[in-house]
């Protein structure tokens, strides 16, 4: 599809046409019949610029009506979702924790504090499989690093047999 700016008007109609089939507008968000008649009023006595204008204000409308109406809907389907008061105050909570750039931290924390098997159960395979990897990835970096210090440590136990093995051949 075309970007809205490139449209031609009869483009512009028909795309907007095949669009409203799938996404309804809603009467709070649209304007009424007082307002398009102000707007007609204008019309009559503007010059070019004056309605080039207009027209600009009134893309900036609908812009304007259709962010408030999805944002409208948001907040329906999110609703329809909350169990309880307490549901939301917890949701609103962790939403506005201050974590910012370093939220992740919160959620390897959150992903670490389930006992084993719990994210399988009481989650959703597309929560649980994110975080079961990352366990996954943290438990062969612990190995990794359990093997590289048993490694250090039979080196240096080796040194040191090494070196009372000299130490020994030369008090002899």
């Amino acid at each position: 599809m075309k970007k809205i700016k490139n449209l031609t008007a009869a483009e512009a109609k028909e795309a907007f046409t095949k669009w409203e089939v799938k996404h309804p507008r809603h009467d709070d968000f649209d304007f009424n019949s007082a307002q398009i008649g102000n707007y007609k009023e204008l019309f009559r006595l503007a010059d070019r610029e004056s309605i080039i204008d207009l027209i600009y204000d009134l893309f900036n409308y609908g812009f304007m009506a259709g962010y408030k109406q999805a944002e409208a809907e948001l907040k329906v389907k999110i609703d329809k979702r909350m169990y309880s008061d307490m549901h939301r105050r917890l949701l609103e909570l962790v939403y506005y924790l201050p974590f910012g750039y370093h939220a992740e931290y919160f959620y390897y924390i959150m992903v670490y504090s389930f006992k084993e098997g719990m994210l399988e159960a009481f989650y959703p395979k597309r929560i649980a499989t994110p975080a079961l990897e990352i366990r996954a990835k943290s438990k062969e970096k612990e190995a990794r690093k359990k093997a590289e210090r048993e490694e250090r440590k039979r080196v240096v136990d080796e040194a040191l047999k090494q070196y009372e093995q000299q130490k020994g051949g030369e008090s002899a």
